[in-house]
């Protein structure tokens, strides 16, 4: 049995470590004030619709990074304010406080309802959001929330932990500053070197197992116009997943002859994957052997593809280039990674512009020693990291007519050059979703097949076409967004863009990025689908002599009933 006085000591340490644990999960009142904000303006319209799985994620994000900009605040205005309020008066501002955040977070829950079901409209998705959003929103935002808020609270008391050590050794003054010295390079070494490298080095494995295998359907080819068959100094095996489904894969000469009805060539197809050839360079330089070995050189058409981070080349844009030319083409591609875009844009854009320096230069190099008059067209083609990698070989409007018949850019991440300079450079007046670049002489911008007829000039040739939808999160994606409105928010906005889209500080940096992941979800013509303006395209950068409107129309609904990937 406790005497009293040891009682008393046992139930005051009780109240001591309550007091402690409540003052650790207190809300603060200035962090929740702007939390709330954020959640709130986190549910207006972005590019894409969000399920509410994801809208709660950002919307929890949000309220996080609102908090604590709140909180922030708060502490800041009481170091320098010394004024103190009445209990009365902060239970009261409290209550209030609290009643309205209820109200918000309800009241923006259910709106963004009507605004997620105006963006499904705008691009065409028949789906409209239904069922309990509004709980799943809310409960996905605090559990999200309250991870991130009690995170930092943890961290806060590392640091006030490591001042308390140092205050041993420095001035008090001092401490503070160590401390939060101190657990900072400590917390960027666990990311950077444990978390990062973990993700990578996991990520790899996955990807790489993935790699080695053969999609369903997927045979090696039995002929010799194409890398992996017979007598091709590119093994099979080699190729990886998405080499041997783009080997494995298109038209052949067959169905070609049925559409176009007259005699057709078998279309060829090189790919170099990373099994086969140890170095990049080494393994452009192979696949301009497979192009010498299937006679490519001597096809009307010669595209060279940059492949996306996987080494995917998008069957859309391979399919209509045969089915156009009646086989008489043939397409070189290669792979640098076998992790997905949006890992090897953040881990791999080195090699992606390696990779499309070097396969392009690789087969230039052979096509100008040809006679002018003999040698294919030379076009320069990518999809979203391709066009990023496949850019990269060109320094400006000048190289691209100069070493090339045409290029053909698609969806092209931002910051991509020289995309991004002449998107800057663009002529007065021309909005940036859809700019105008030295009166669409050269170069130009499009995001369905009537665009390809404006500005309302003549367009030279060789020609550089850019495909890009003003819905597109991949090509207006930049960390600019987290503190900088950009234009295409400020000025006349695309067809597929919500009206009721606003820029916020962080938030729609958010928006955006989460945007990413649907982008292929959504119908064709909108976000990164581009299958119904890709016929257009290749007979705007091609232009072959014997095509007409019709044959157009006709492709293009065979290459629009291709799912989406």
């Amino acid at each position: 049995m406790l005497d009293k006085h040891e009682r008393d000591a046992y139930y005051k340490d009780v109240q001591q470590r309550a007091a402690t644990i409540i003052r650790f999960f207190k809300l603060n009142f200035g962090g929740l004030a702007i939390g709330t904000v954020f959640y709130c303006f986190s549910l207006t319209p972005s590019l894409l619709p969000r399920p509410p799985l994801y809208a709660g994620v950002i919307a929890g994000i949000s309220f996080a990074v609102g908090y604590a900009i709140g909180a922030g605040g708060s502490w800041i205005i009481r170091r320098f304010v010394h004024t103190e309020f009445s209990a009365k008066v902060k239970r009261i501002a409290w209550w209030v406080m609290l009643g309205l955040a209820v109200i918000f977070v309800i009241s923006y829950t259910v709106w963004n309802a009507g605004w997620e079901n105006q963006v499904r409209e705008l691009i065409g998705q028949a789906d409209e959001l239904q069922g309990p959003h509004v709980f799943t929103i809310i409960s996905i935002a605090f559990v999200t929330a309250a991870v991130i808020v009690l995170t930092g609270r943890l961290i806060r008391k590392l640091i006030q932990f490591a001042a308390k050590l140092a205050a041993r050794w420095v001035p008090a003054r001092l401490a503070a500053g160590v401390g939060l010295i101190a657990v900072t390079v400590l917390l960027v070494l666990i990311f950077n070197q444990g978390l990062v490298r973990a993700f990578i080095t996991v990520s790899n494995r996955i990807y790489h197992s993935h790699n080695q295998t053969t999609a369903d359907g997927v045979v090696q080819p039995q002929t010799t116009l194409r890398s992996g068959g017979p007598e091709s100094l590119v093994p099979w095996k080699t190729l990886g997943f998405q080499g041997r489904s783009f080997i494995g894969s298109g038209p052949d000469q067959s169905e070609l002859e049925h559409l176009n009805g007259r005699p057709g060539l078998e279309p060829i197809r090189v790919y170099a994957g990373l099994d086969s050839a140890p170095t990049v360079q080494a393994r452009a330089d192979l696949t301009v052997r497979e192009l010498e070995r299937t006679g490519a050189f001597d096809r009307s058409v010669l595209v060279v593809a940059t492949t996306t981070g996987t080494g995917w080349v998008e069957p859309q844009a391979a399919d209509s280039l045969e089915y156009m030319w009646n086989g008489d083409t043939a397409i070189a591609a290669m792979q640098y990674s076998y992790l997905p875009s949006w890992i090897s844009f953040l881990v791999d854009q080195q090699n992606a512009t390696e990779a499309g320096q070097a396969l392009f230069n690789a087969v230039y190099n052979k096509w100008k020693t040809l006679p002018p008059e003999t040698r294919p067209k030379l076009i320069a083609y990518g999809l979203s990291l391709g066009s990023y990698g496949g850019q990269s070989a060109f320094s400006g409007v000048e190289d691209i007519q100069n070493r090339t018949s045409g290029a053909l850019f698609v969806g092209t991440p931002s910051n991509s050059q020289p995309w991004e300079r002449f998107k800057a450079q663009r002529d007065k007046g021309s909005p940036e979703w859809q700019p105008v670049y030295q009166g669409g002489r050269v170069v130009r911008f499009a995001a369905t097949s009537e665009d390809l007829a404006k500005p309302d000039s003549s367009w030279s040739s060789p020609r550089l076409l850019y495909l890009q939808h003003a819905s597109d999160s991949v090509v207006w994606w930049n960390y600019n967004l987290i503190w900088h409105k950009p234009d295409w928010l400020k000025e006349k906005r695309g067809p597929d863009v919500s009206p009721d889209m606003q820029w916020y500080p962080f938030i729609t940096f958010a928006q955006v990025t989460v945007d990413q992941f649907f982008g292929t979800t959504v119908p064709n013509g909108h976000g990164h689908n581009y299958a119904d303006t890709i016929v257009a395209a290749w007979r705007s950068i091609t232009q072959p002599a014997d095509w007409s409107a019709e044959q157009s129309q006709k492709l293009q609904t065979i290459i629009g009933a291709y799912p989406n990937d």
